[in-house]
């Protein structure tokens, strides 16, 4: 999620464009999470209006950005080294801790827990709550359900689906990227897949295996974007009639795919797009929205205060992302009741200012690491030295 933050392949610059789009994609993810959310994943989730699409496509253009700073050249194996063992990693630690953290915190401020199981509620989240389960069924929905207040990992499957979609990239990347046609037909092909298991088989797989394809395509179209140099484009034509044709180009697509091709954005619970080959119209909303928003992004960074501040976000969203449910539970808790059924229950407003004030919490904890961690370093490197150190 972090790749933005990586130099373009011809230079030592950062986009800033790409950093800022992070910052304000993630505040949609953290809106979309604990503000839409407030009433459990069966209430709203579902809702396909077009704020939660326009807010949710942020998270698939996370996977476009990541598409968009591969590097070609390196071995299949070497790919899985590094990124797919990371992603993993980081799933199934961020899923260990968080829970077992907010479950001791609950247990500390008086709730009573003695009906949960923390070691069954992780392996069910990390590894699927319904698996081979039809997900048209009712007993697929009620198996989905939150299952605990301490439940704060649910949002994690985007790791998971992020890894298993690397897998099929890192695998096809070189060979199709070669030429823009192939490309595009395999990312047709990929999306088709996605859709065409969830409209005839629709069963769930562990770790929502079946979105893989439809994550490889994305990536694939990142890529796309990346040997035509988008993002190259918005930072240095913004006053060129080029860039404002394609802006009104990509408002009127945004516009177009949000009322006449409404696509829900459940992806937990598999209702994602609408219709016959689904997939396809949930991609074609989301890269219209996505592109509305680099356009949005790219007009923030030549406001100071504004650029700053969505720059900062963006630096720092491997931490937002990661910690933003946990960081909201344990503001509220103490204040509200946490029921099992509901991830936030809170009303819209109370919602939203406790969406920021997470934000706030959580880059201030980002400042204050990053400021001790080459201490913390240096420390260990030390102890490291000097064996008298450890006795």
């Amino acid at each position: 999620m972090d790749d933005a933050a990586e130099a373009p392949k011809d230079g030592n610059a950062r986009l800033k464009v790409l950093d800022v789009y992070k910052g304000i994609a993630i505040l949609g993810v953290i809106i979309t999470h604990v503000v839409l959310l407030q009433n459990g994943m069966g209430g709203k989730a579902g809702d396909s209006s077009a704020l939660v699409q326009f807010l949710f496509s942020g998270l698939i253009m996370f996977m476009v950005i990541s598409g968009y700073f591969y590097k070609p050249g390196s071995s299949f194996l070497h790919n899985v080294r590094k990124r797919i063992v990371t992603l993993l990693v980081i799933y199934f630690a961020a899923i260990i801790v968080m829970t077992s953290v907010m479950y001791v915190y609950l247990l500390i401020i008086g709730y009573d827990l003695s009906s949960y199981d923390p070691f069954d509620v992780m392996i069910k989240v990390a590894f699927g709550k319904a698996n081979f389960v039809d997900m048209t069924s009712d007993e697929f929905f009620d198996l989905m359900q939150p299952m605990a207040p301490f439940e704060v990992t649910v949002m994690m499957y985007y790791l998971g689906i992020l890894a298993l979609g690397y897998l099929i990239f890192y695998a096809i990347a070189d060979r199709v990227l070669k030429d823009w046609r192939v490309a595009i037909v395999a990312i047709l092909i990929l999306f088709g897949i996605t859709s065409l298991y969830m409209d005839s088989i629709h069963i769930q797989l562990p770790l929502f295996a079946y979105y893989a394809p439809m994550v490889a395509g994305f990536l694939l179209v990142g890529a796309l974007l990346s040997k035509i140099r988008f993002a190259e484009f918005l930072e240095t034509k913004y006053r060129t009639r080029d860039f404002w044709l394609v802006f009104a180009a990509v408002a009127v697509l945004a516009v177009l795919c949000l009322f006449l091709f409404p696509a829900q954005t459940d992806v937990v619970y598999g209702r994602v797009g609408t219709g016959p080959f689904r997939i396809y119209t949930f991609a074609a909303t989301s890269l219209a929205c996505g592109m509305l928003q680099l356009y949005v992004a790219l007009l923030f960074t030549k406001i100071p205060g504004i650029f700053h501040l969505f720059d900062d976000m963006g630096k720092n969203i491997i931490y937002l992302f990661l910690l933003h449910m946990l960081v909201a539970k344990m503001l509220i808790a103490p204040f509200v009741e946490l029921p099992a059924d509901k991830f936030i229950p809170l009303e819209f407003m109370p919602a939203l200012a406790l969406a920021f004030a997470t934000i706030a919490v959580i880059l201030v904890i980002s400042h204050i690491y990053r400021r001790i961690r080459p201490r913390l370093i240096e420390r260990v490197s030390a102890a490291g030295r000097n064996p008298k150190v450890h006795q």
